[in-house]
């Protein structure tokens, strides 16, 4: 008890109030720490509940890990074995090592004869390109001036048979005065075939 919380009485002893006061506090806090305790212990079960059962479900994939491992040890002295009678083959991949190198070798060079080819194969389309751009421009050429040739030609043609034309339509005319002048000299021939 704490001496200095309560007052002390003319008669010896202690104040009642102060020591009933002192009690009370002391219950209450007794009822507070008490409580925390059996929540904390409460806590504590249901933590240990699910301790217990993490530790179950540990064990069981413990187990199922168990099983696993001897499977792949199982299986690792399956491909041990597939492995022992794999090593011949390995020793006939050896010997046909260089025979692929050889085959690898061999494309590159063809790889190589046929970038070659692509290139002039590219230079002679761009040559053919060019001559026949050349020839096209050539062609036009000479076609402009065929043209223009055809176009002078027949214009000129064109000019000589308006001409024609106008000769032609003029010569009906020519042929009535024509036609008037024989009459006339008939007429004048038979005038004087009269008088003689």
């Amino acid at each position: 008890m704490e001496n200095n919380l309560f007052k002390s009485v003319t008669f010896g002893g202690f104040d009642k109030q102060d020591v009933i006061n002192y009690i009370e506090k002391t219950a209450r806090e007794t009822a507070e720490a008490r409580e925390a305790l059996e929540r904390e212990r409460d806590g504590l079960r249901e933590e240990g509940v699910g301790l217990r059962r993490e530790n179950e479900d540990l064990k069981c994939r413990l187990e199922e890990l168990q099983a696993r491992l001897e499977e792949l040890e199982r299986e690792r002295g399956g491909l041990r074995e597939e492995l022992e009678s794999l090593r011949p083959l390995a020793a006939e991949a050896a010997a046909l090592r260089s025979d692929a190198e050889a085959y690898v070798r061999f494309r590159e060079q063809i790889g190589v004869i046929e970038c070659e080819a692509r290139q002039r194969a590219a230079i002679l389309e761009d040559e053919t390109g060019r001559r026949l751009r050349r020839l096209t421009d050539l062609f036009r050429t000479q076609y402009q001036e065929l043209m223009d040739t055809f176009g002078t030609t027949a214009a000129h043609v064109n000019s000589e048979l308006r001409k024609m034309e106008v000769n032609l339509t003029q010569l009906p005319r020519a042929m009535d005065r024509s036609g008037a002048e024989l009459k006339e000299l008939e007429a004048l021939l038979e005038h004087r075939k009269k008088e003689d």
